[in-house]
């Protein structure tokens, strides 16, 4: 038996009494939200584990860890804050990202000549566009690479949201083939007549340039405002979608679905003969869907053997859909860092496929 002590308020001495330090609780059964399990303690206790992008470290996996290695319950919300705390103690802040931006632009270009890099700001000297292309990339596809290049968007998933724009080719071994990056508020008219303004100031304006996207109307404008002597062809798995959603075409898997195998064959045929026996069968199955193919979108933009312009096996704009793959994780990085996730993606790349040959 141990003794404890208090002071009585009423009067100036105090009263001596006993304590029973049997205590019957135990570590496991502990409320959430025990005092010492602050936020920042548990940041600093986990900021390691987001050292790589693509490490997918949820809160409900904090919450195991914490309990595993210190006995201790949390919440889900003691551990998101945690999670949140250690991204900025890893990465920085957006607001920090924004700002470090003209500086890592400065230091790219200097330790890598050649290399282009564009920021623009507004009025307020607030952020707006982004391009990078790096010195390697402009070489090879102005000396080796064949004139096909794949354009696309996707969003980004951090603090001020965004769009990322990627430009990408296919190498000799068929193997994708970075090219120039871009990062803007979102895909409309002046964010892509801006990318692709810079991306002529590297790759310039040739008879043989081919663009494959998809239908996005601010894509269009923008190539054939930028690049009036290139030939701007469709995705056709895009197309295809469209299709499906306008003329309720069952999918080409399916076994109602021959007219969309039709069209794929009759894409993808090499000779004109071979394309025009397809045609005419899709013609028979669907007149009304044919025609818009022929008339509408127009057959040259969907069709190998149409037109003048080689796009090669470059039918879809899958090499562009498989960077946006990639980036699944980094699309939430800060601006700077997912600048420099970029670079480093492409660096890597390019040295294992160095080492290859």
């Amino acid at each position: 038996m141990e003794i404890t002590g208090s002071v009585d308020r009423r009067a100036t001495f105090f009263v001596v009494g006993p304590v029973d330090t049997g205590h019957i609780c135990v570590l496991s059964q502990l409320r959430d939200g025990h005092r010492q399990a602050k936020s920042r303690i548990i940041a600093k206790v986990i900021k390691n584990k987001f050292t790589s992008v693509n490490r997918n470290y949820r809160p409900k996996d904090i919450q195991a860890d914490i309990r595993e290695q210190f006995g201790v319950q949390i919440t889900y919300t003691n551990a998101w804050r945690a999670r949140e705390r250690a991204l900025r103690l890893i990465r920085g802040t957006p607001e920090d990202s924004f700002r470090l931006l003209p500086a890592y632009s400065y230091v790219l270009q200097q330790n890598n000549p050649g290399t282009v890099t564009h920021l623009e700001t507004d009025a307020d000297n607030h952020f707006k566009y982004f391009f990078m292309a790096l010195e390697p990339c402009i070489r090879g596809f102005n000396s080796l690479i064949r004139p096909v290049v794949a354009v696309d968007g996707t969003f980004l998933k951090g603090s001020y949201l965004g769009t990322m724009f990627v430009a990408v080719c296919k190498d000799g071994n068929n193997q994708i083939y970075p090219l120039a990056w871009g990062i803007a508020d979102s895909e409309n008219d002046t964010s892509w007549e801006w990318f692709m303004v810079k991306l002529r100031g590297v790759i310039a304006d040739h008879q043989n340039l081919v663009f494959i996207s998809d239908r996005h109307a601010s894509i269009e404008r923008a190539i054939r405002g930028v690049f009036p002597h290139a030939y701007h062809g469709f995705c056709i798995y895009h197309l295809k979608g469209n299709l499906m959603t306008k003329y309720k075409l069952p999918s080409d898997k399916s076994k109602k679905g021959v007219y969309l195998s039709t069209y794929f064959t009759a894409a993808k045929a090499y000779r004109v003969h071979d394309f025009q026996y397809q045609l005419n069968k899709m013609r028979q199955m669907r007149p009304d869907v044919t025609k818009y193919l022929e008339e509408d979108v127009g057959t040259v933009r969907w069709a190998r053997s149409s037109g003048a312009f080689r796009r090669y096996d470059i039918m879809t704009t899958n090499i562009a859909e498989s960077i946006n793959a990639v980036a699944k994780e980094a699309r939430k990085l800060p601006v700077t860092n997912l600048v420099e996730w970029m670079r480093e993606l492409t660096q890597l790349w390019f040295y294992h496929r160095r080492l290859a040959s």
